[in-house]
């Protein structure tokens, strides 16, 4: 926002987005906003917590929930970029959040690779009755400030050299709507540079340590992917050839164990598949849970939990894959998880259970039938059977 471009910047990232910042867990989303509606999070790795002052990092983490599809580390990224954290100068926060010295960029008149703006607020601001200057941590312009301006300590003044006031306003700036679905458009329109956007994803991705559990516990057990996919729609999809459960998912989307137990196996060696190869099923996590059942995850990009770990529902397992003739992906012809759930010694049909943990009445897998999921044959409508179980179970804990 400073109106000239970066220079320096890094190239760009290696990985996709998806897979940094798990974004595909945020379009599209049902959530209103709110982590532990499903968004992912991703805990700060070590260089965010020796370089991100401690408020800082706590507002950005606060107000990045408000925007569905915005990652908390792209909010830390710009505050890197356009002020180093409000450090920029000198200057330091003070225990009420304003920053002291005032951060002010140059004069916007045209020279030094900047834009020509003529003074829009008499200085009040910036200080400048001629030109307009960035001001504040996130490097408003008064123009911008008038719009997307925060009050965010409720004292009565929007202040932009306020970092709770700057925070949400930078959040406001990048998601107008409520909800961001392309992160680099929405950098490019705070700052329209190819090279800031490309720093402020590299500091994004420095950023970004481990995934952190996300996700509604319902009754012991969580979704196994991010509430963007999961829809009533896509739970009782059959699968093609005998009791399993797939979903089309991007590359990158993390992944989160559906109950508490212990991972039984891990497969990370699966190279690339070959038609009458026997990694069909690719890098593979096998989770045996506490209630007896056994968890097959298949066609991980990337795995994130070791064999012989205890892990709890919610928490994240790895990254989705299935990129056709990619590493790990298996026998697959686009990109899913593919998931098996085997109890009392058979395949049992996961879309019952993924029906009852999205209307908050989850099943046992023991309870789950072995037919009624298969492409071909006669299907099960689980609404009505999810509909038959409750009401059966409720009369035996009448009787």
């Amino acid at each position: 926002m400073m109106g000239k471009a970066i220079a320096g910047a890094t190239g760009l990232l290696a990985l996709p987005l998806v897979a940094l910042f798990g974004l595909a867990t945020l379009a599209g989303s049902a959530a209103s906003g709110t982590t532990a509606a499903g968004q992912a999070r991703f805990d700060p790795s070590d260089e965010a917590l020796g370089d991100i002052p401690p408020l800082l990092l706590e507002l950005y983490l606060l107000h990045a929930d408000a925007c569905v599809g915005l990652p908390w580390q792209v909010l830390a990224g710009i505050g890197k970029v356009e002020s180093n954290h409000a450090r920029f100068g000198g200057a330091d926060i003070r225990a009420d959040g304003r920053v002291q010295p005032p951060i002010i960029g140059i004069a916007l008149n045209g020279r030094n690779g900047t834009a020509a703006i003529a003074d829009t607020d008499d200085g009040t601001l910036d200080g400048d009755s001629a030109w307009d200057r960035a001001v504040g941590p996130f490097q408003f312009i008064p123009t911008s400030w008038r719009i997307y301006g925060r009050d965010g300590n409720g004292d009565g003044v929007r202040d932009p050299q306020n970092v709770f006031d700057a925070v949400p306003a930078a959040v406001a700036h990048l998601c107008p709507h409520g909800s961001v679905e392309d992160i680099e458009a929405a950098i490019f329109a705070y700052n329209r540079s190819t090279e800031y956007v490309e720093l402020v994803l590299d500091w994004a991705a420095r950023y970004t340590g481990p995934l952190s559990a996300v996700g509604p516990l319902v009754g012991g057990y969580a979704y196994p992917v991010p509430l963007g996919y999961a829809t009533e729609a896509l739970a009782v999809r059959p699968h093609h050839d005998y009791p399993a459960f797939d979903v089309g998912i991007p590359v990158g989307t993390p992944l989160f164990a559906m109950t508490d137990g212990i991972i039984a196996a891990v497969v990370t060696d699966a190279g690339i598949y070959t038609p009458g190869g026997t990694a069909r099923c690719g890098n593979t996590i096998i989770l045996d849970g506490v209630d007896g059942a056994r968890y097959i995850y298949c066609h991980l990009s990337l795995v994130t939990v070791t064999a012989g770990t205890e892990i709890a529902a919610g928490e994240p397992v790895g990254l989705s894959g299935g990129e056709p003739g990619t590493p790990g992906a298996g026998n697959t012809t686009g990109p899913h998880l593919h998931l098996s759930v085997r109890a009392d010694g058979q395949l049992v049909c996961p879309q019952p259970m993924l029906l009852g943990i999205l209307r908050q009445s989850p099943i046992p897998p023991t309870a789950a039938p072995a037919t009624g999921c298969i492409t071909g044959q006669r299907q099960t409508d689980w609404s009505a059977w999810l509909a038959l179980a409750s009401l059966f179970d409720q009369q035996e804990a009448g009787s």
